[in-house]
């Protein structure tokens, strides 16, 4: 309902303007972009770049993460590092990442790391600190397992906290890959298509590329990630 109500404002943007597609002409170009191989394969790339990089930054928050709550002074020195992590922009992470790596593959994916760590790193640590002492003190007297530590005393404390620390993250990795990629003047993915496109006023190709941008973001954040946290709070 909410992207149908898209429609007339696109209609109307498109009769007052120059560069907006009409959303007619966009339909009947959908079937075939997506039709086609090339199109698919971009959008593996960039999915790569960016799951990549989540991976990475959401293990390097865990680990920030419990080191800050576990370590006071080591809480203190990293929480510097995180600090300034959340405070640099997203297009300099990814000029600077790109010159270090020279385009590289890794400099997409570090990027998307360095920029969605520090969230997890602060989700996680104030999770953690919301955690219960008496029961984390209770588990080491009884000597349970770190597995069984982390499954009965800090993941139903952790849990709220780390889905929206990932929603947050998720959103920023898509954001920074597709700068990234036009700033590397990446030859693949999704950025490097869309820059290719506007380059060339290709503005049909334009809206193509933000609809499959806008349908891939949205599956992940409802029909991934929603869909998760419902499962692990099924028993509220």
């Amino acid at each position: 309902m909410a992207l149908l109500l898209l429609l007339p404002l696109w209609m109307i943007a498109h009769q007052n303007t120059t560069f907006i597609e009409s959303p007619v002409v966009v339909a009947r170009e959908l079937p075939h972009f997506l039709a086609d191989p090339e199109t698919w394969s971009n959008i593996g790339i960039t999915l790569g770049r960016v799951a990549g990089g989540l991976i990475l930054g959401v293990m390097a928050g865990f680990v920030a993460a419990f080191v800050m709550t576990r370590s006071r002074f080591l809480g203190e020195v990293l929480g510097y590092y995180v600090t300034a992590a959340l405070r640099t922009p997203s297009a300099i992470a990814a000029i600077l990442a790109l010159a270090i790596f020279k385009g590289a593959e890794a400099g997409y994916v570090l990027v998307v790391a360095f920029i969605t760590f520090p969230y997890m790193a602060v989700g996680l640590r104030d999770g953690l600190a919301s955690a219960d002492n008496d029961l984390d003190e209770m588990s080491r007297v009884y000597h349970l397992s770190l597995f069984a530590q982390i499954r009965h005393v800090w993941a139903p404390f952790v849990a709220p906290f780390i889905f929206a620390a990932l929603r947050n993250a998720h959103a920023l990795a898509w954001k920074v890959i597709v700068v990234a990629e036009i700033f590397g003047a990446a030859k693949s993915g999704f950025g490097a298509k869309f820059e290719h496109a506007w380059s060339y006023m290709l503005m049909t190709e334009v809206h193509l590329w933000l609809l499959v941008f806008m349908a891939i973001v949205l599956f992940a954040e409802y029909g991934l990630i929603r869909t998760a946290e419902k499962f692990v709070f099924r028993w509220r």
